[in-house]
C-alpha cells in the first residue's frame, strides 16, 4: 500500500504506518489540548492514549496473523489506518474450521487486554470509592500499592495512567464486540460465513451472510439518519460496501476455479532473445498489444520480460540495455489444465506480470493477469 512506512517486522511480517495516521495522532492531540482540563497535558494524554489504543489494533491485526501463519496462510503486511488496521492475507482459506479460527483470533486478542486490564481497573476503583468514603479499601498492602504507583507513574509521565486505563478497557471492550457483529467486513461476518460454511455451500454462505450484513447495514443507516447520527450512517455505508465487495470476490474466485489456462492463454507471441536490446522490445511495443515476453534461446526459455520492468529500466538506464540484464528468470510456470484461479494466486504470490504455459516440455505461450480478467468477463456465467 502506498504512501506506507515500515515501522516493525514480526515473524516476516512487516508492520506499516500509512502516513495519513499522523493526522490522527494531530488530532488526538488538538482534542486532548482543547479539552477541560487539557492544555499540554491533555494534549500528551490524546497522543500517548491513541497510540496505545493502534497499539492494540496492531496485536488484534497480528492475532488474526498468526493464526492464519498456523494454517499455512501467508501474511505480507499489517498497515495502521486512520480508520484501523489492515491484515492483507494472500487468500483465506475455504475450510470453515481455519476461517473461523482466524476470524475469531483478533476480538479474542482484545478480550484477552480487557482480562489484564480489568483488574487493574478494579484496583483504582477500590481505592477511589474508599477515599470518597474516608475508608480506605485496598486490594494490595501498603507497600504494594507504592511500588505499583511508582512503577506506572514512572511509565506513563505526565499522563493520568488512570484514565488511560479505563479508556483503553472500554475502547478494548468496543472493539472486540464491534468486530463480532455479522457483517462484512467485519470479523463477524467471517465468522457468521463459517458456521454457515459449515453445513452449506462456501458460496451459498457467503451471499446468506452478506444479506445479513446488509440489512444490518440498513438498519444501522437508518437510525443514523433518524437520530442525526450521520457517522453512523457513514458506517452503515462502509458496512453495506464492504459486504458487496466480499460477495464478488467469492463469486470471481468461484468462476476462475472453473476456468482453465487453455482458455486464456495467449499462443500468437513475439518472443525476444537475450541480447535483443530493449529499445527493439518497445518497438515491438509500440507496433502491436504485446506488452510482456518471451525469452528464448534457441528454442528453450530462459527468461520473462515484463511490461514494468521494460519502461523501468528505459528510463533509467536507457534503450541499449539488453533484454538478458533485465528479464526475470525466477518464474512460475503452469499448464493448459490448471486454473485460472491458480494462476492468478501464482500472480500473487511471484509478482510476475506474465505466466509462461508449458506443456510436455513445449513453450505454449503467456498467461497475464490482463488476459484472466478478460476471460473471466467473457466467460464466466451471469447472475441477472
Amino acid at each position: 500500500m502506498g504512501w506506507s512506512i515500515k515501522i516493525a517486522t514480526v515473524k516476516g511480517i512487516e508492520i506499516k504506518v500509512h502516513l495519513t495516521f499522523l493526522l490522527i495522532i494531530l488530532w488526538a492531540a488538538i482534542e486532548g489540548g482543547m479539552g477541560i482540563g487539557g492544555g499540554l497535558r491533555g494534549a500528551i494524554f490524546g497522543i500517548v492514549s491513541t497510540t496505545l489504543l493502534f497499539f492494540c489494533v496492531v496485536l488484534h491485526e497480528l492475532g488474526h496473523s498468526f493464526q492464519a501463519l498456523r494454517y499455512k496462510v501467508k501474511v505480507r503486511n499489517i498497515t495502521l489506518l486512520p480508520i484501523g488496521g489492515v491484515a492483507q492475507m494472500e487468500s483465506i482459506p475455504e475450510k470453515p474450521s481455519h476461517e473461523l479460527a482466524i476470524s475469531l483470533a483478533g476480538p479474542a486478542v482484545n478480550f484477552a487486554i480487557v482480562g489484564l486490564l480489568a483488574p487493574l481497573a478494579l484496583w483504582v476503583l477500590v481505592t477511589q470509592i474508599g477515599a470518597y468514603l474516608d475508608r480506605p479499601a485496598y486490594l494490595l498492602s501498603d507497600t504494594g500499592q507504592r511500588v505499583l504507583s511508582w512503577i506506572l507513574n514512572g511509565l506513563f509521565y505526565g499522563t493520568d495512567w488512570k484514565a488511560l486505563v479505563f479508556y483503553l478497557l472500554s475502547m478494548n471492550v468496543s472493539l472486540g464486540v464491534f468486530n463480532l457483529i455479522p457483517a462484512f467486513p467485519m470479523d463477524g461476518g467471517r465468522v457468521l460465513r463459517a458456521l454457515l460454511a459449515l453445513r452449506l455451500d462456501y458460496l451459498r454462505a457467503t451471499r446468506i451472510a452478506v444479506n445479513v450484513g446488509r440489512g444490518l447495514a440498513m438498519l444501522l443507516g437508518v437510525a443514523g439518519l433518524m437520530l442525526f447520527q450521520f457517522p453512523l450512517v457513514l458506517i452503515a455505508v462502509f458496512i453495506y460496501a464492504g459486504a458487496g465487495h466480499e460477495r464478488q470476490m467469492v463469486e470471481v474466485k468461484r468462476a476462475l476455479q472453473g476456468l482453465q489456462v487453455s482458455q486464456a492463454v495467449t499462443r500468437q507471441l513475439r518472443a525476444v532473445t537475450p541480447t535483443t536490446p530493449l529499445g527493439q522490445v518497445l518497438d515491438f511495443t509500440s507496433y502491436g498489444y504485446q506488452s510482456d515476453f518471451p525469452v528464448v534461446k534457441g528454442r528453450q526459455l530462459v527468461g520473462v520480460l515484463v511490461r514494468e520492468d521494460i519502461l523501468a529500466t528505459l528510463r533509467e538506464r536507457g534503450p541499449n540495455v539488453p533484454v538478458g540484464q533485465v528479464m526475470r528468470t525466477d518464474f512460475p510456470v503452469v499448464n493448459l489444465s490448471d486454473s485460472l484461479l491458480h494462476v492468478q494466486q501464482l500472480i500473487a504470490k511471484s509478482g510476475v506480470k506474465a505466466v509462461p504455459v508449458v506443456e510436455d516440455g513445449f513453450f505454449r505461450g503467456l498467461i497475464t493477469l490482463d488476459k484472466i480478467n478478460q476471460t473471466y468477463t467473457l466467460l464466466s456465467p451471469r447472475r441477472w
